[in-house]
C-alpha cells in the first residue's frame, strides 16, 4: 500500500513539475498538494511548493507552508523559502544572512544570487544588484533569466531603452517566456510604439498571478466589422483608474454598434453611467450574461480597435448629470483644492508612485487654501497628520461618486498617479499630476501635458525617486493660482 501511495504521489509530483514548467501555476499547485496528500512530508514536493509560491509572489501561502513544515527548517530548500519570506517582509538583513549561509549550495546558488540582487534593489543599491547579474552573465551567457532580471532592474529605474534591450536579449534566448513578452509590451507602450505594445499587452493574462478572464463562454470578436449591430459586453479589469482611463475606447466602439453594455465595479457604476447615452453601464450583480453576441475586456479594446499612435487616443469629457448641490463648506474666499497622495493598497500601488504625506506639510496652509483629502483608503490613514482635514473636508472614506461630485466645485486637484487623477481628468477638472521618474507606461515620456486628459498638468521627477524639485515647482504653481484667485476676487 505504501508503494502504491508513493507511485501515485510520484506521478502527481511529475504532473506538478510539468505544469510548473508550462507556467500553469494553479494546476501545478493542485498536483503538488495532491502529491503531498498521497505521500506526506516529502521534501522535494514541499520545496517545489515553496518555489511556486515564490514565483507567484504568494506571501501568505509561502508563510503558511514554512510554518506547517518547520521540521525541515535546517534544510537549504526550506531556508531559501525563509529568506524569501524575510524579503517579502522587507527584512533585508535577515534575508541576506540566510542567503550568505546557503550560497555555497550549487543547486540553489543561481536562485540565491537572484534573491541577493533583489535585496540590493530593495535597498535601492542598484549598482550592487547589477554587479550580481553581470557576474552571472560571465558564468553563463545563455541564461535568459539573467538578461530578464537586468531588464527589470533598468525598468524599475525608468531607463526604458536599456530595459527593452535586455528584455529583447532574454526573449531571443527563450521566446517561450511569458513574463519577458509582458515586459516588452510595457516598454513598447512607454516608447509610444502603441501597435506593438497593445498587441503584446495580451500577455498580461500569462504573467504570474494574472487577473482571471471573465465571460469566456461568450465569443470574442476577431475584428470590429464582426460586431456591426451586434450586442457586445465590455468588462472591466485591473484597477479603477484603468477602467476610467480605457473607457474612452468603449465610446469608440459606437462606430460599429450601438448595442454596448459596460460592466464595471460597483464603485464606478454611477460615474460611468454618464459615459454616453447609448452605452448601458451596469455592475456585476445586475448583469444578464445571456443577452450578448460577443464579449471583450476593456484593456483589450486598443488592440481590437487597432490603436497605433497617440492620434488614435481620443478624449471624451464625462459630465455628471445628477450631481450634488454645491457643499456649504466650499470656501468663497480661498482656493478649494483636492489632494490625493497615495493609492489603494488593494491595487498594489507601488512605492514610487505614492508620496509620503510629509511632503505636503509645507503647502497645507489652511489660512490660504481650503484642502480636501481625496485619497481613497490611503496608506497614511493612521497618521495623526490627517487631523489637518476637518470631517467635512475628509473624503477618504466617501464613495468615488461623492468624490466626483465634489471635484466639480474644486478649483483644482493635486494627485499622485492614482485613480483620482483619472477621475479628475475624465471630468475635465483642472489638475496637477505629481509623477514619479519611473512612471507607468500610459504617461509615456511626457513631462507637462498628457494626451489622455487635456485638463491635467504634469510635474514629473527630474531624478529617480526624488520629489524635491517636484514640490518646489508645485509650490510655485499653487502660488500662481492663489494670485490669480486674488485678482478675480478684487
Amino acid at each position: 500500500m505504501k508503494n502504491q501511495n508513493f507511485d501515485k504521489a510520484k506521478k502527481q509530483f511529475e504532473e506538478g513539475v510539468k505544469f510548473f514548467q508550462l507556467e500553469d501555476f494553479g494546476s501545478a499547485e493542485t498536483a503538488f498538494l495532491n502529491s503531498l496528500e498521497s505521500f506526506p512530508n516529502r521534501l522535494s514536493t514541499i520545496s517545489n511548493l515553496i518555489k511556486l509560491y515564490i514565483k507567484t509572489n504568494d506571501k501568505k501561502k509561502l508563510s503558511d507552508i514554512l510554518e506547517k513544515y518547520k521540521e525541515f527548517k535546517n534544510h537549504n530548500e526550506f531556508l531559501f523559502g525563509q529568506a524569501y519570506k524575510f524579503f517579502f517582509e522587507k527584512n533585508i538583513k535577515e534575508s541576506m544572512n540566510i542567503c550568505k549561509e546557503i550560497l555555497k549550495d550549487e543547486n540553489l546558488k543561481s536562485s540565491v544570487q537572484d534573491l541577493i540582487a533583489l535585496n540590493y534593489k530593495n535597498e535601492k543599491n542598484f549598482l550592487k544588484a547589477l554587479k550580481v547579474y553581470k557576474k552571472k552573465i560571465q558564468n553563463n551567457r545563455n541564461n535568459f533569466m539573467v538578461y530578464y532580471n537586468i531588464g527589470c532592474l533598468f525598468f524599475d529605474l525608468g531607463k526604458i531603452n536599456q530595459a527593452y534591450y535586455f528584455f529583447k536579449k532574454s526573449n531571443k534566448l527563450n521566446p517561450d517566456d511569458n513574463p519577458t513578452w509582458w515586459n516588452m509590451a510595457l516598454c513598447a507602450l512607454t516608447l509610444k510604439d502603441l501597435k506593438k505594445g497593445f498587441d503584446l499587452y495580451e500577455y498580461r493574462w500569462k504573467k504570474a498571478n494574472p487577473d482571471k478572464k471573465k465571460f469566456e463562454h461568450i465569443n470574442s470578436p476577431k475584428s470590429p466589422e464582426q460586431i456591426t449591430d451586434k450586442k457586445i459586453l465590455i468588462w472591466d479589469e485591473q484597477g479603477l483608474g484603468d477602467a476610467i482611463n480605457f473607457s474612452r475606447f468603449v465610446i469608440d466602439l459606437l462606430k460599429y454598434t450601438s448595442k454596448i453594455t459596460l460592466v464595471v465595479d460597483e464603485k464606478l457604476r454611477e460615474i460611468l453611467s454618464n459615459l454616453h447615452p447609448k452605452i448601458i453601464v451596469v455592475d456585476y450583480r445586475s448583469l444578464n450574461e445571456k443577452e450578448f453576441d460577443f464579449q471583450l475586456s476593456i484593456c483589450s479594446l486598443p488592440k481590437f480597435l487597432k490603436v497605433s499612435s497617440t492620434d488614435d487616443i481620443h478624449y471624451y469629457k464625462l459630465t455628471l448629470k445628477n450631481h450634488f448641490q454645491k457643499p456649504n463648506y466650499i470656501s468663497k474666499k480661498k482656493l478649494n483644492v483636492g489632494l490625493a497622495w497615495s493609492g489603494n493598497p488593494k491595487y498594489a500601488v507601488d512605492e514610487y508612485r505614492s508620496i509620503s504625506f510629509n511632503y505636503f506639510k509645507e503647502i497645507l496652509n489652511p489660512n490660504k487654501i481650503n484642502f480636501f483629502r481625496l485619497s481613497q483608503d490611503s496608506q497614511d490613514r493612521k497618521t495623526s497628520d490627517l487631523s489637518l482635514f476637518s470631517n467635512s473636508n475628509d473624503y477618504g472614506k466617501k464613495t468615488l461618486f461623492e468624490v466626483a461630485n465634489l471635484m466639480k466645485y474644486l478649483d483644482f486637484v493635486i494627485s499622485s498617479d492614482t485613480s483620482i487623477i483619472h477621475l479628475a481628468g475624465i471630468l475635465e477638472v483642472k489638475s496637477i499630476l505629481l509623477l514619479n521618474y519611473n512612471s507607468d507606461w500610459r504617461w509615456f515620456d511626457d513631462k507637462e501635458k498628457t494626451v489622455w486628459y487635456p485638463s491635467v498638468k504634469i510635474i514629473k521627477q527630474k531624478k529617480f525617486d526624488t520629489w524635491g524639485s517636484v514640490f518646489d515647482e508645485l509650490k510655485e504653481e499653487i502660488q500662481r493660482m492663489t494670485n490669480l484667485s486674488k485678482k478675480k476676487g478684487q
